[in-house]
């Protein structure tokens, strides 16, 4: 698996790269196929900085391989890196400090260690923010419990959910995955809109893939060794779908309808 940092674009389409946004998408998404060959064989993942810089990660464990709740459980504990975790000298949470104030203030007002607040994925579109997944143990609670929260552009509210604390049928323990992404208007596109994602999957997600506009899918994530994160950006002409695999095989099809200019969180 590979983390991307990934060029900046004007979320109201005044971008300053139009000229080189097409082949920027294309190169990432080449780089998700190339990568995904390498991590599977690989005993570690890897960041990319631009410039050639590859810093290699560690290996990771994905959440237990269960459906409902216990399939968001890391038996390493709560999963993702601190804002301020450096390798090699790189920020690999992919976001500085300052970014995750909003999320530690929701997470103390909902019972979690706002200290503790961490970044298991992100990807940066635009300059008006970042998408991420982040993760934070409960407070005062034995065992404690991950809980999650998808991290939004421009300032969006954010809400931590933690599974299997409700009976409702919205509660994350019975989603496979959690998603944030954003679709970016670009005047006068023909070839689609700008779409970026970040997700991570249940334990028991073996595959997640990606279909665009009638074209065969791509993988971005197989259980491995990593938290069980993912991150994508490609245009798109019409809706993108994630089609989600367990052991025995597809287990579920998740249309990622995003209007232009706008943004979501999908479960």
């Amino acid at each position: 698996m590979i983390f991307k940092t990934c060029v900046n674009a004007d979320a109201r389409g005044v971008m300053t790269w139009v000229g080189r946004h097409v082949v920027s998408v294309v190169i990432v998404s080449a780089a998700a196929l190339v990568t995904t060959g390498l991590f599977l064989l690989r005993p570690q993942y890897s960041l990319s900085h631009g410039h050639g810089t590859t810093v290699k990660l560690p290996a990771k464990r994905p959440a237990l391989d269960a459906s409902g709740a216990r399939g968001w459980v890391w038996a390493d504990g709560t999963p993702g890196w601190t804002s301020t975790q450096r390798v090699d000298g790189f920020l690999v949470a992919g976001l500085q400090p300052v970014e995750l104030d909003a999320a530690r203030l929701a997470a103390a007002r909902a019972g979690l260690d706002s200290q503790d607040v961490r970044v298991i994925a992100s990807i940066r579109g635009s300059k008006f923010g970042v998408l991420a997944i982040l993760a934070a143990p409960t407070l005062d609670e034995a065992p404690t419990k991950t809980c999650l929260a998808a991290l939004l552009e421009r300032n969006a509210p954010v809400k931590w959910q933690c599974p299997g604390s409700t009976i409702s049928p919205s509660d994350l323990e019975h989603s496979h995955v959690l998603v944030a992404a954003t679709s970016y208007a670009w005047p006068n596109a023909k070839g689609g809109e700008p779409l970026y994602l970040v997700g991570v999957a249940r334990g028991d997600v073996y595959r997640v893939a990606i279909a665009v506009d009638g074209k065969r899918p791509e993988t971005l994530y197989r259980r491995g060794e990593t938290w069980g994160q993912f991150t994508d950006a490609r245009t798109v002409k019409r809706v993108a779908r994630l089609e989600i695999f367990g052991k025995r095989g597809l287990v579920e099809t998740l249309p990622l309808r995003v209007r232009p200019g706008r943004q979501r969180v999908f479960r």
